[in-house]
């Protein structure tokens, strides 16, 4: 078990690279760097010199574009043949556990539907809720890689106490991590109409094409205050039965805080230093990261509850 375990808090980690890969194709505007799927420019490796191209195709290329696109879908190749052999690996040892073999399973399946979602950004010609689509299908994947994981480690680990906590705490984590998908929905949201704005009104500011989203805008930033406090108080709330609950879920307790809290901050810069690119990819890499550890505490504490 402690081999699966590590291979699959590995691949795990491997997807939460992608992720981060696949936002920084986005606000590279590599989007669009291979036009057409699987291949790139009709070959299996880009083309390195304009020679190389299609004659109807000369007009989309760009090297560096076409490169970054051509690694984002390599690590996703990557990364889809980790989760394939974790999944074997779960059907072939784990077929008793099924706290660990339906959640792997489902991970390559939605895995394999994303392989194919991926051809559909490309021929929607990045249509903004496709691409949202795309990232809400990486984050059930990573958290069903998390499931897989968090299982392997409650059966191998005795780190957990053998004491069941007293008092019901594991839906406060529950809550804040359907709050926290939301928010992401709704960030996603004010992402590709900001790219749209982008097209139609080059010569607005930031400012101004944040004015233009409207309602989408308020609620995500509604949300994020509350989440913010809330998760906070959830904290607060788990830490107050430290005695309870072992050393690593009293830390997973305060980073979920540290991370709301600058993520608040990198909102609010948003509103003030205009939509940086860089730091909108960080945005949304931390938010999921945000969802994976709360999703974790959340198991962990009910694991414990069980007892």
């Amino acid at each position: 078990m402690k081999s699966f375990r590590k291979f699959s808090l590995f691949t795990t980690i491997t997807t939460y690279f992608l992720i981060f890969i696949g936002g920084f194709v986005r606000v590279s505007g590599a989007g669009l760097g291979c036009p057409d799927w699987p291949t790139c420019f009709g070959r299996w490796i880009p083309p390195t010199s304009l020679d190389q191209v299609p004659p109807d195709m000369v007009e989309h290329f760009n090297i560096t574009l076409a490169w970054t696109e051509y690694i984002n879908r390599l690590c996703g190749m990557t990364v889809g043949i980790f989760i394939l052999i974790t999944a074997v690996w779960a059907i072939m040892k784990y077929r008793s556990h099924k706290k660990i073999l339906y959640p792997a399973c489902a991970a390559a399946i939605l895995t394999a539907i994303q392989g194919y979602q991926g051809s559909v950004v490309v021929s929607s010609l990045l249509e903004p809720i496709v691409i949202t689509v795309h990232l809400i299908l990486a984050l059930l994947i990573v958290s069903l890689l998390i499931y897989t994981s968090a299982q392997a480690y409650f059966i191998e680990t005795k780190d957990i106490p053998k004491k069941k906590i007293t008092t019901k705490l594991s839906h406060f984590p529950g809550i804040l991590w359907i709050i926290g998908l939301v928010q992401i929905m709704f960030g996603t949201q004010i992402r590709a109409a900001l790219e749209n704005f982008a097209r139609e009104y080059p010569d607005l500011s930031a400012m101004e094409w944040l004015t233009k989203v409207g309602m989408v805008n308020h609620l995500h930033m509604t949300i994020g205050v509350f989440l913010a406090a809330y998760t906070i108080y959830v904290t607060l709330k788990i830490l107050k039965h430290k005695d309870q609950i072992t050393p690593l879920m009293q830390k997973f307790a305060g980073f979920i805080s540290l991370i709301v809290m600058i993520q608040l901050f990198l909102g609010l810069s948003f509103m003030v230093f205009a939509t940086l690119p860089m730091t909108q990819v960080f945005h949304l890499w931390m938010a999921s990261i945000f969802i994976g550890m709360v999703l974790f505490l959340y198991l962990h504490i009910k694991q414990m509850e069980n007892i």
